[in-house]
């Protein structure tokens, strides 16, 4: 039996590059898909999973900064190569590129061999990773969940809240750390209490509290800010884990079910704000940004996750 072609999925928002990355990399034997921006790349990643990603820095809608980070949280631990190409091919292009994830940078024009002998150097890589993984015989012991910070006893929570974002905020800026903020609310508040009652929603509540405690670690912060959610502040985390988070904390909402309606599929919004950020000068900025990328993932029907970083990125998790 012949062993299938790796997938190549290439990202350009030129016609002209990815026909001549195509060519390449389809001479040398590889399977290869296409995308026009960073938001089609990642649509294409969870239809197709391909097995290396090759991103243009500069694109509409999400750059290949912004794409190859949300890739690298998406890959749920599994190595997945990307190669970042640009036309800034300074010393401070390519650390940037590699600090956003990236495992190799290509300057524009590169060689197409070139090109081939680093996208077969990188798929030999993750060959080696996988090989290595399906052969553990031993797996590790399942981790105890951390448990997240309890929700002070104050009265009024938002107070408590604002005290404590403040105090990371400034922790945040003063070592150049990072920071994020997350907003998770129970969608359809109201229908549910009309259908069920306030008591059985409460206890669907409840169980979203349970859900992120075991998704967050012992550092990080969880505030119940009013009857539908909660909300988190992580500390020194980068976009990557952040998105991770979130993601786990809407597949396992999704799980949660109402004791008077065991087959009712109850889905929660995530709004996502950070720092640093280019919108992002305070505080409240970053309150104001989570509470706008709740907003949007609400608006579209719930279920979704609204990334705000230099534009909103929405989308909704599927169960791997």
């Amino acid at each position: 039996m012949s062993t299938p072609r790796a997938k190549i999925l290439v990202a350009d928002d030129s016609s002209v590059e990815r026909a001549a990355a195509r060519n390449a990399l389809e001479q040398a034997g590889y399977a290869v898909m296409e995308a026009v921006d960073g938001q089609q790349a990642l649509e294409v990643f969870a239809r197709d999973r391909p097995d290396l990603v090759m991103l243009d820095v500069v694109m509409p809608r999400l750059t290949g900064l912004e794409t190859c980070r949300i890739l690298k949280a998406k890959a749920q631990g599994k190595y997945l190569p990307v190669i970042m190409v640009s036309t800034r091919n300074s010393v401070n292009a390519r650390v940037e590129g590699l600090r956003s994830g990236a495992d190799d940078y290509l300057g524009k024009p590169y060689d197409a061999e070139e090109l081939c002998a680093r996208v077969e150097a990188l798929l030999r890589t993750r060959k080696v990773i996988s090989d290595r993984e399906d052969g553990d015989d031993q797996p590790a012991a399942a981790p105890q969940p951390a448990k997240a910070a309890p929700a002070p006893s104050s009265r009024n929570p938002s107070e408590a809240f604002t005290r404590r974002a403040e105090e990371e905020f400034d922790r945040a800026e003063r070592y150049s750390d990072p920071l994020a903020c997350l907003r998770v609310e129970l969608d359809t508040f109201d229908a549910l209490v009309s259908e069920f009652s306030t008591e059985a929603v409460a206890g669907l509540v409840r169980s979203l509290r349970d859900v992120i405690e075991v998704s967050v670690r012992k550092i990080d912060l969880v505030f119940r800010l009013d009857e539908r959610g909660y909300i988190l502040l992580l500390p020194n985390t980068h976009f990557p884990g952040a998105l991770a988070v979130a993601e786990r904390i809407s597949l396992d909402a999704a799980k949660i079910r109402l004791d008077a309606a065991p087959s009712r599929r109850c889905t929660v919004s995530v709004g996502v704000s950070f720092f640093p950020n280019k919108d992002t000068h305070s505080v409240q900025d970053l309150i104001d940004l989570v509470g706008a990328a709740l907003e949007r993932a609400r608006s579209e029907g719930g279920g979704k996750i609204c990334l705000f970083q230099h534009q909103g990125y929405l989308y909704a998790p599927e169960p791997g």
